[in-house]
């Protein structure tokens, strides 16, 4: 359990630290207007990383032996899910925002930029 919690940190701190700024309502959250699609960006850079964390779990867990097929359709799942249920809190619970398809689409884009590397870049270690 140890093992498992110690190879999954980072990701879960990254869930963690993406639920409580994107479930802030918009109050409290600083002026972003640097460009026009700023959110978009932000958002896909989040999950980027957070898949990319993920990603790096699995492999860590499996000492690199884990089905690429596998890791790939988990990590999938697990990342539209919290894709879907950000955006499910800020349409519920947060106050002065809104949900938005486009912010599922950059989710979206995040998330396969980061699986993609993975399927082209991740090299399996062989069994012994």
């Amino acid at each position: 359990m140890l093992r498992f919690l110690y190879n999954y940190s980072l990701s879960i701190i990254w869930g963690i630290l993406m639920l409580l700024l994107m479930g802030l309502p918009s109050d409290d959250l600083p002026n972003t207007n640097y460009f026009e699609g700023f959110d978009k960006l932000a958002h896909c850079g989040f999950f980027f990383v957070f898949t990319t964390l993920l990603l790096r779990g699995f492999i860590l867990q499996w000492k690199g032996r884990g089905s690429k097929i596998k890791t790939f359709v988990v990590v999938f799942f697990i990342t539209s899910f919290l894709a879907f249920g950000t955006e499910a809190i800020q349409l519920y619970f947060s106050f002065g925002r809104m949900a938005d398809w486009w912010d599922i689409f950059a989710d979206y884009m995040g998330i396969g930029m980061a699986l993609m590397a993975y399927l082209l870049l991740h090299q399996r270690k062989q069994g012994y």
